[in-house]
């Protein structure tokens, strides 16, 4: 196999410059942007086709959910990731849930993005998957939400 050096440097500085763009855009305290849970997923699958950022949920830390309609590198459809900040530091957003069978997926994610409402969990803390319905909280209904 040859490789054309004219192209393979294009292709290098081409995606430098977007690792650039996303190390500028989720750089924080903790980590180079390109580190982070956010600046991983946008490397690896690029740019969300939607996302939610809601910062001012009673009972749960700031979170983003960005949805993709089609994964080009693993041919997924449908495919959402859910980002919050638990330790309110410094846009630290961790990836606490994913429907890609490639990335982390926790059962019980609402549980943990709620978890000041301990005593608003559907069932007991060791099985449950969901809070209890609540005026105030829509992460599920975002997350699931198909349009």
């Amino acid at each position: 196999m040859t490789v054309d050096p004219v192209t393979t440097e294009e292709t290098f500085r081409h995606y430098e410059k977007i690792a650039q763009a996303v190390d500028n855009k989720f750089y924080n305290a903790v980590g180079r942007g390109f580190q982070t849970d956010r600046g991983y997923i946008f490397l690896k699958y690029g740019r969300p086709d939607n996302m939610i950022a809601v910062e001012n949920e009673p009972s749960a830390p700031p979170y983003e959910i960005w949805f993709y309609d089609k994964l080009d590198l693993t041919g997924e459809v449908n495919v959402r990731f859910l980002f919050y900040n638990p330790s309110l530091a410094g846009y630290d957003f961790q990836l606490l849930h994913s429907t890609s069978r490639n990335e982390k997926q926790n059962r019980q994610w609402e549980l943990e993005l709620y978890s000041d409402a301990v005593n608003e969990i559907d069932g007991n803390r060791v099985d449950a998957t969901r809070m209890k319905d609540n005026l105030n909280r829509r992460a599920r209904e975002y997350f699931e939400d198909t349009n």
